[in-house]
């Protein structure tokens, strides 16, 4: 969405992280390379991914529990291992290379300092949060050096037992920034997850990749 297409003045953002806050370019090869031995694993959980878009569970622990039983089916382990595999090797390896390769986009760090300050185009502090649909969000964010600030909110999956595109999370999350979803702007890379779980939540979309994110960053920031 471009600048002049938001529907009034957003009262607090939404961001997602990966590909959003930093470009997650080659990720998915660096992961790989970083434990190749794991590279069944790595594609047969993205493939989960897919299949989980859009659900939503009663609480974390549904979610999670469906969503290693269905890894323990794609790659023939227990549950257990699958589970303990993705939290104890999978997410360390993404922290590490997130911390060893990866850099937030020009000025995010400003930015998120600026809404935080109330130093913006806006004039008053603006509240956001960062959801991700992989857990340990705030070791993620700050492995690239980011930090949330006092009106900052870090979410994941863990949080809601769902999985983005539900409008769901969305809208817990503007429960919690104390703003009408109209009146939130969301950040994001992908369509069918950020813009699609906007859309469902009445909010706003404004896709972020190296081409939009200067003019996005300048709605704040000079």
């Amino acid at each position: 969405m471009p600048p002049d297409a938001i529907d009034g003045e957003p009262q607090a953002l939404i961001f997602d992280l990966d590909g959003t806050l930093y470009d997650s370019k080659n990720i998915a090869l660096r992961l790989i390379l970083g434990r190749p031995f794991d590279a069944p694993l790595m594609r047969a959980e993205r493939h989960v991914r897919r299949l989980f878009a859009g659900r939503v569970y009663d609480s974390a622990e549904s979610y999670y529990r469906a969503f290693f039983g269905e890894l323990s089916k794609q790659t023939r382990r227990s549950a257990f291992s699958a589970r303990r595999w993705y939290f104890e090797a999978y997410m360390p390896l993404m922290i590490r290379t997130l911390k060893k390769h990866y850099r937030p986009r020009p000025g995010a760090a400003e930015l998120l300092a600026a809404l935080t300050s109330g130093r913006n185009r806006r004039g008053g502090k603006i509240p956001f949060a960062v959801y991700s649909d992989y857990p340990m969000t705030a070791e993620r964010f700050t492995a690239l050096g980011l930090e949330p600030g006092p009106l900052g909110r870090l979410y994941g999956p863990e949080d809601f037992g769902a999985q983005k595109p539900a409008a769901a999370p969305f809208l817990h999350i503007a429960r919690d920034l104390g703003c009408p979803p109209q009146r939130i702007l969301v950040a994001g890379d992908r369509d069918d997850t950020d813009g699609a779980g906007a859309g469902a939540a009445g909010m706003d979309y404004f896709k972020i990749n190296a081409r939009t994110w200067e003019s996005f960053r300048s709605l704040f920031v000079q």
